[in-house]
């Protein structure tokens, strides 16, 4: 099996079955189903009702089983990304729910829910490579949207929500990014070379979906009119949380290698100078140029 080493941090096989679309591509049949089962059911300008609540629901509630599917059944798992991932889905599956009745008082609440989604997000991407200059060339989009959205805003406190929000999800955006270090990485992750930059870019294009979709969504709610935004801001969000799903795929061949790496250690002790590789020879057995 050929494997790609060019990373440190990860070292997995391109050829393991585990990374193969064909593996996991049908997992995520349910999502696109309920996806369209939603954008199509559902009218643009519906009453809140439970109904609504639960198929708004069904897409990310398949990707949290697509998670746990992937990296095992249980909540006790010793890989944090997926994990920190998953929380990141059901927390916003709860900010779903509260947007279903945004008008009957829990925006808010949906607001607060999607805040504490992306704190999982951005803990679970990380904060090395730093990279702190790209933070502050994406600082003014966000700035630029709240200022655009500003005047729609009524009282201080949905102003300082709406403001703590653009921050976390700036925040996480910039987290998501700063792993795409340059073009190249973005290429090997098209054209499949690198497994690792193929997961990082997926969560990166999911990270930019998400501000596009909260973006259309404040601009329609706080500002003005957006034709179809119903259609943007729900079709970018799925993409997005299917982007952040789609990462964990990477973490399951680190945690499979890292215990291949234990076990080899463990066989030969480090600094022993052993070549594992080299044949070993069979005790008792003569030299037959004796």
């Amino acid at each position: 099996m050929a494997c790609c080493s060019s990373d440190d941090e990860v070292s997995c096989c391109n050829d393991s079955k585990h990374t193969k679309f064909s593996y996991f591509g049908p997992r995520l049949v349910p999502f696109l189903k309920t996806a369209c089962i939603y954008m199509i059911l559902v009218p643009e300008i519906n009453p809140p009702n439970v109904v609504v609540a639960i198929l708004k629901c069904l897409p990310t509630l398949s990707l949290c089983i697509f998670v746990l599917w992937y990296d095992g059944f249980s909540f006790t798992s010793k890989n944090n990304y997926s994990r920190r991932i998953l929380g990141g889905l059901l927390l916003s599956m709860l900010g779903d729910i509260c947007l279903v009745y945004a008008d009957e008082g829990y925006f808010l609440h949906g607001v607060a829910a999607f805040g504490l989604a992306h704190i999982m997000y951005i803990f679970a991407f990380g904060f090395y490579p730093l990279r702190a200059s790209l933070y502050l060339k994406l600082s003014p989009i966000s700035f630029l949207i709240y200022w655009y959205i500003y005047n729609g805003l009524s009282g201080i406190a949905l102003k300082v929500a709406v403001l703590m929000y653009i921050l976390l999800i700036l925040f996480m955006n910039w987290r998501a990014l700063a792993k795409i270090k340059c073009l190249g990485d973005v290429r090997d992750g098209v054209n499949g070379k690198s497994h690792k930059k193929w997961t990082e870019l997926v969560a990166c294009l999911g990270a930019i979906s998400f501000c596009v979709s909260d973006a259309c969504l404040a601009i329609n709610r706080f500002h003005s009119d957006v034709p179809h935004q119903r259609w943007i801001v729900m079709t970018t969000y799925y993409l997005a949380q299917l982007g952040f799903a789609l990462s964990v795929v990477k973490h399951r061949e680190i945690k499979r290698r890292k215990l291949m790496r234990k076990k080899t250690d463990s066989v030969t002790p480090a600094g022993s100078g052993m070549d594992i590789s080299a044949p070993v020879p069979v005790i008792g057995e003569k030299d037959k140029s004796e």
